[in-house]
């Protein structure tokens, strides 16, 4: 009785020792971190072979897209520094003139970054509808549920 209860109480910690190991090693290697353009161009050495993130703001009329093949060149900007993004995909619908992008990959020894995920946030659901006079009052009419000034 008691070499069966060692055999169930070794077979579930190796078990549990699995599965803790593969959770840590998929988190460390499936991990980018959001990194602006200025930090990216500072990097050095074998921070840019690894996967990484990086945002900016589309730059307007910098796409160029290839007529032979699904390849697309566009840049991006985090207002101080641009980055030149070359990507081989369909793009999202949300992926607008001035639309935040939001790029994954590697930074290439040539100077451009290599996106393999591209996502752009949709503007449109993050602008408010109020109209602001000169010192900052909405001028439009609160609504029935708001007619307090409390959500």
């Amino acid at each position: 009785m008691a070499k069966q209860r060692i055999k169930i109480v070794v077979a579930f910690g190796v078990v549990v020792g699995a599965l803790v190991w593969l959770l840590a090693s998929g988190f460390d290697q499936n991990m980018t971190y959001y990194t602006e353009i200025s930090e990216l161009k500072a990097m050095s050495g074998s921070a840019l072979t690894q996967g990484l993130r990086v945002r900016g703001d589309l730059i307007s009329g910098s796409l160029v897209t290839s007529t032979t093949s699904l390849e697309k060149k566009f840049k991006i900007t985090d207002g101080q520094q641009v980055l030149e993004v070359h990507y081989d995909g369909l793009l999202p619908d949300t992926f607008r003139e001035g639309a935040e992008v939001l790029v994954e990959g590697k930074y290439m020894p040539e100077g451009y970054f290599k996106a393999e995920t591209v996502m752009a946030k949709c503007p449109s659901k993050y602008e408010t509808t109020d109209d602001y006079g000169p010192g900052g009052e909405t001028t439009a009419a609160p609504s029935e549920s708001n007619q307090s000034g409390t959500y």
